[in-house]
């Protein structure tokens, strides 16, 4: 009876000690997973703090220009006429007073640019598209020279007539 005794404990201690060992690796996965999930938590702070210090696009701001532009070309021998109503897009407040206040400049120097275009190229969608641009970047021009930044994001036609 005794050597039973003796071979039924012996064959506990395995047993016994693969729990231990089971119980101990199982602990230490938890305690990993644990200290991995909460250095992820901390860490999300700092990103969701840099995204807060990160500045937001302005809303939209748009100004017209009033009265329409209005152009005289000779073209094929006849009197034709262009009238382009047009707004710029920008995001400061302080471009549409700089604008108002250098409106005699702004006029004096878009009227040169259309009156310089050819009424033949004006009457495609590319010569219109290319009007466009000269005129964003003239605006562009004079504003960062009187204000020191371009301040315009975009030139929309909202009225081009051709006669």
């Amino acid at each position: 009876m005794a050597k039973e005794e003796k071979a039924e404990e012996q064959q506990e201690k395995p047993k016994s000690k693969m729990m231990l060992i089971i119980i101990i690796a199982v602990l230490v996965v938890l305690l990993l997973g644990g200290g991995i999930t909460a250095f992820l938590m901390m860490g999300g702070d700092d990103e969701a703090e840099a995204n807060a210090e990160t500045p937001t696009q302005q809303p939209a701001i748009y100004f017209d220009f009033k009265p329409p532009f209005i152009v005289n070309y000779q073209w094929q021998g006849r009197q034709r006429f262009v009238q382009v109503s047009l707004s710029v897009m920008t995001r400061k407040g302080s471009i549409v007073d700089a604008m108002q206040k250098h409106m005699p400049l702004i006029r004096n120097n878009l009227l040169m640019v259309f009156s310089a275009q050819e009424f033949e190229m004006l009457r495609t969608p590319e010569g219109k598209e290319a009007l466009r641009q000269v005129v964003l970047e003239e605006l562009q021009k004079i504003l960062t020279e009187e204000t020191g930044e371009p301040g315009v994001e975009q030139v929309l036609f909202t009225n081009f007539v051709m006669q």
